[in-house]
């Protein structure tokens, strides 16, 4: 298994304290299954300025509040992938633009959307308690 990525993913967070989801297109990996916006870290490229350059060019919105929440990998049959995991705030969700499906979801609501394994373990860095402070700071 020679195809290693590393990719920032992030946790969207609106001012009703959803988080943002986007359904990955049919035809890429893991097609299908919902995730968080993101995408690969590119060659010297930090991974909090992959975060927001990724979340930039899919969601069409500014974060604000940058935090990292931590790493993670997970191997699949073709491919391993080391994530690094981010959180923002967007107070304006008026210029969200993204070609795939959205949704805004509650904390206690991401068990509604399938997603992909290696997901499972990020979510856990979205546990409502570790968050509580954090969202506190939200308007």
């Amino acid at each position: 298994m020679s195809n290693q990525q590393v990719i920032a993913l992030v946790a969207a967070f609106n001012s009703d304290r959803e988080v943002l989801l986007l359904k990955r297109p049919d035809d890429v990996h893991q097609g299908g299954f919902w995730s968080f916006p993101g995408g690969k870290v590119e060659e010297g490229e930090t991974p909090l300025n992959a975060a927001v350059r990724e979340f930039s060019e899919e969601t069409g919105l500014t974060g604000k509040l940058w935090r990292h929440l931590g790493k993670a990998s997970h191997s699949y049959d073709d491919r391993k992938l080391h994530f690094l995991f981010f959180v923002c705030y967007c107070p304006d969700i008026s210029t969200l633009n993204s070609e795939s499906p959205h949704a805004w979801t509650g904390l206690r609501h991401l068990d509604d959307y399938p997603m992909p394994k290696a997901n499972n373990k990020l979510i856990p860095m979205l546990s409502i308690s570790e968050m509580a402070d954090y969202l506190k700071q939200l308007a």
